[in-house]
């Protein structure tokens, strides 16, 4: 015990663990780095760009590092490229690491739920803004255990460093022991501070995870939280925001001949259809019938293959000359068009706050100050009736508060046009009505709304006009009055289906709570 404990604290052993984190932090924080970039462009569109990169990581992964070590300490001197066996160890260890480390981030970045990334599109989130604000802090929850597991095994393939002559602690160990044959002390003790490295690699990874978890965020919102319920108070205001009351009657949005396809399939065929300012449209249809695909196209989320979109005159995703915008305007056009969108799963930022969601679209899309941003967002969550939630995470709110926090983040950015795609149709019965209740009195202020439903119900109370979508065509349009005495059978078809699940749905609701008795 007295030999293992004089070794343990041995101070030619201390040194060659020094060096041994050396090389794990150089080349972790090599791999890192470079991984980043990698996994961005093994991500890229073209294959072209992507495939140089997919072909090093695997010729990379695919071969030893205990070969990489030996290949590059040999030739790189032929190469005229001397370094010493440290540099040499240092550069194979982060060119390995750069390989695994890319696979890592990019397996984060694709966990990344879809709807989120399609709520910054939508919004016109720049993609620096998208991946900063979203994309990352959402994916590090995957990367940080992962990245932690691998640097616990580099700080063991530092060991491999010694083939190369580098002295580090198990070089270190064999020298000891070949000179004094004490195998069992000096192994014990090499093998202990490895364990201590590790222990201190799984410290701060579970730091970084508890730093970077949604839990601690909710700690240290809640501990803001009196503070923002004051403010929230003596903030809000009853009317909607001044850019939201468009009131002339000047067309908001034109559908001319418009056509959408995904592919060989026509998912949006010749819409014709021109919203006024301060309308509010109805768009009925079954799953299918090409409603979402409508909203997304007024955006540019997908592409029109003929026809024309026009948002105040403006044809977003096209050049004063016709021609389809580059990609890296498309979040400009978008964020100039002021167009707000609710989805129909909620699409929130899980890792911000209520009131950090709301504030997202002034602050990071618009770029208003902080204190503007601040105070679009908690006038918009009281306009939603949620003032006292704005420090709650959205799993902590239920379905019907986190749409309400959706509709209070379209509101913040003072669109011109309000996007609804099936606001209810993720929600439980119970929870309709205080979303259905929020879009009334939204549909009051004067906003122009485009509002995909299955509500039959909530379409006549809310909208000024309905149309009737089937297979990527407008069938009908009528208004809420005459909704009962509709012209085409598909129309009647659709309405009597409607009137059978509501009759459904409403005898579930009468007979759960005896159900429950």
């Amino acid at each position: 015990m007295g030999e293992f404990l004089h070794y343990l604290t041995f101070p030619f052993l201390l040194q060659g663990a020094v060096i041994a984190v050396e090389l794990l932090v150089g080349a972790m924080t090599g791999g890192v780095v470079i991984g980043f970039f990698l996994a961005l462009v093994a991500s890229a569109r073209h294959i072209w760009i992507r495939l140089p990169v997919q072909t090093y990581i695997y010729l990379i992964r695919g071969t030893p590092m205990l070969l990489q070590l030996i290949l590059l300490f040999n030739v790189l001197p032929q190469a005229g490229i001397r370094l010493t066996a440290f540099q040499s160890a240092l550069l194979a260890l982060t060119i390995n690491e750069t390989a695994f480390c890319a696979e890592i981030i990019r397996g984060g970045i694709a966990s990344v739920d879809r709807s989120q990334r399609l709520a910054c599109e939508a919004f016109g989130f720049s993609r620096r803004a998208q991946m900063l604000h979203v994309v990352i802090p959402h994916a590090l929850r995957a990367i940080i255990p992962t990245l932690g597991n691998e640097a616990v095994g580099l700080l063991k393939s530092t060991s491999l460093a010694s083939v190369v002559g580098v002295n580090e602690l198990t070089l270190r160990s064999q020298t000891i022991v070949s000179q004094n044959f004490e195998f069992l002390p000096v192994l014990l003790a090499s093998g202990a501070m490895y364990i201590v490295m590790s222990s201190i690699l799984a410290g701060v990874q579970g730091w970084l995870e508890g730093r970077f978890g949604l839990d601690r965020r909710a700690r240290r919102a809640a501990r803001r939280a009196h503070r923002s319920f004051a403010q929230a108070e003596t903030t809000v205001i009853a009317a909607p925001p001044s850019a939201c009351a468009l009131t002339e009657r000047r067309a908001a949005l034109e559908f001319r001949q418009a056509c959408v396809s995904y592919g060989p399939i026509m998912v949006l065929k010749s819409i014709s259809l021109t919203v006024r300012g301060g309308e509010v449209i109805a768009l009925l249809g079954r799953s299918g019938s090409g409603k979402s695909t409508l909203l997304k196209a007024i955006l540019a989320l997908v592409p029109t293959q003929s026809g024309e979109i026009l948002v105040s005159g403006t044809r977003i995703g096209f050049t004063d000359t016709g021609r389809r915008m580059p990609l890296r305007r498309l979040p400009r056009a978008r964020a100039a068009a002021r167009v707000g969108m609710v989805f129909q799963n909620f699409a929130l930022f899980d890792h911000m706050t209520a009131l950090q969601n709301v504030m997202s679209i002034p602050a990071l899309v618009q770029h208003t100050g902080k204190a503007e941003a601040r105070r679009r967002a908690l006038r918009a969550l009281g306009i939603v009736g949620l003032s006292a939630f704005a420090e709650r995470l959205p799993h902590e709110l239920s379905g019907g508060q986190q749409q309400r926090v959706g509709i209070a983040r379209a509101l913040a950015g003072e669109p011109h046009v309000l996007l609804f795609d099936e606001p209810t149709s993720a929600l439980d019965p119970e929870l309709v009505e205080e979303v259905n209740q929020t879009v009334r009195k939204l549909a009051h202020s004067g906003i122009t709304m485009l509002i995909s439903t299955h509500d039959v119900r909530f379409a006549r109370s809310v909208a000024d006009r309905i149309i009737f979508l089937q297979d990527g065509r407008i069938i009908e349009e009528t208004t809420p009055g005459a909704i009962a005495a509709p012209r085409t059978p598909e129309f009647l078809a659709f309405l009597r289906h409607a009137d059978t699940a509501d009759d459904r749905v409403s005898a579930e609701a009468v007979t759960a709570p005896e159900t429950s008795q």
